[in-house]
């Protein structure tokens, strides 16, 4: 069996791991590979969900490395100023751990193959740093964009002054070049993210997409919790980016005015960016284990998604589990986006406009097709969503594994 060495900051307990982190890390022995992993300590601020612990197979070997993390006083200071600067993020103090505890474990063991998992990007110069000392094949993955990310630019230009900031755009830029040049593989989860990055920097024949999935074994007896029988219910299940509050603070309004019954429920970290909004048909779960959200999740009628209108390329990962849990999703999306592409694809649900005069309208229609029953045998395309299935996405990732360790 060949072995691969993982460089994941964000693997269990640790909350936040993009799917090719624990998701396919603990598929990969069935495809003759053996991971050996390097994460971050269990000490680390990082959320955490230990229920998560209970799926990592006893067979792989996980090293946990904890790094200096500046004080909660002094990240306020630099938040406050404006000068809360960090290359290539504000991980980046695990860099050299994590890279000693590299270098003993590629004294020991004989590795095939090197990937490195995004965010954070420090993951990725460990990764770099490793292949040019060592000579082993790398393969990188961008969970998200970087210098073209929507989101992390908002937060961004709110946390660093313009001299700062600029720089900082400058490195983000000539570092994520750098590691397309460098890696022999790089994976994607969007189509679009795959456009951005081959128009800005080339190496498009480097760069694959495998998308997000979902894990089947999360559903296999999955017990469904209706949080209210009486009213028609709509659930936003998982994390929450900046920029969302807005459109989901115009859905919420929009969604009282049109039948002040119904109820949206926020369930995890959204639901922790939406404490400060008090409307009257909101509801917030702050974080639960994963099978008892999806349980909850699972009770309601239909699934909302956001993503702000400028980030086409941004498939928000959680559609994936509410494909599977085959409810309607209330997509409020680029209509030309790739979000929107697979909603539409999988005959999954609708797109809901940006605007909430025109979301009214839509809304209204939905909402009285609901209360005719008409989505009480809902059906998506069932063959289109068994695609995205994570054993299925780990066979494609380990075929592009092969084809890089045989170079």
């Amino acid at each position: 069996m060949k072995k691969i060495l993982c460089i994941d900051y964000c693997f269990p307990p640790l909350m936040g791991g993009w799917w090719i982190g624990l998701g396919v890390i603990k598929f990969l022995p069935e495809f003759d590979w053996q991971p050996i992993v390097i994460s971050a300590a269990e000490s680390v601020s990082y959320g955490k969900d230990y229920s998560l612990l209970k799926e990592v197979p006893k067979e792989i070997e996980v090293h946990r490395v904890g790094h200096r993390e500046l004080s909660k006083k002094w990240q306020y200071i630099r938040r406050r100023l404006k000068i809360n600067f960090e290359f290539p993020d504000c991980y980046k103090s695990w860099y050299f751990p994590a890279l000693r505890e590299a270098r003993k474990i590629l004294q020991k063991e004989k590795i095939d193959l090197i990937y490195s998992a995004s965010a954070p990007y420090t993951s990725h110069f460990v990764a770099m740093k490793l292949k040019r000392d060592f000579n082993i094949p790398w393969v990188a993955e961008f969970g998200d964009a970087w210098s073209a990310n929507d989101y992390l630019n908002l937060y961004y230009d709110k946390v660093l002054i313009k001299p700062l900031r600029s720089l900082q755009k400058i490195q983000i830029k000539k570092g994520e070049r750098h590691i397309l040049k460098t890696a022999d593989k790089v994976i994607v989860i969007h189509w679009g993210n795959k456009r951005l990055l081959s128009e800005m920097h080339g190496f498009g024949n480097k760069i694959e997409v495998i998308t997000d999935g979902y894990d089947e074994s999360n559903f296999k007896e999955l017990k469904h919790y209706r949080l209210y029988p009486d009213k028609l219910t709509i659930v936003f299940l998982g994390s929450f980016y900046t920029g969302y509050r807005v459109i989901a603070s115009d859905f919420l309004r929009v969604v009282n005015e049109v039948d002040n019954n119904a109820e949206v429920v926020f369930i995890g970290r959204g639901a922790i960016e939406m404490q400060q909004i008090t409307m009257p048909n909101l509801s917030r779960i702050l974080h639960l284990p994963k099978e008892k959200a999806y349980a909850f999740a699972s009770g309601g009628d239909f699934f909302l998604l956001i993503v702000v209108p400028s980030a086409k390329w941004h498939i928000p990962s959680k559609i994936y589990d509410y494909l599977r849990l085959g409810k309607p999703i209330l997509g409020i999306v680029p209509e030309d986006g790739d979000a929107a592409k697979i909603i539409r694809e999988a005959k999954a649900g609708f797109i809901l406009s940006h605007n909430p005069e025109k979301m009214k309208e839509q809304l209204k229609n939905i909402f009285e097709d609901w209360k005719k029953g008409k989505f009480k045998d809902f059906h998506p395309d069932w063959e289109y969503i068994a695609q995205f299935e994570r054993k299925k996405l780990t066979k494609k990732l380990a075929n592009i594994f092969d084809e890089v360790a045989a170079r």
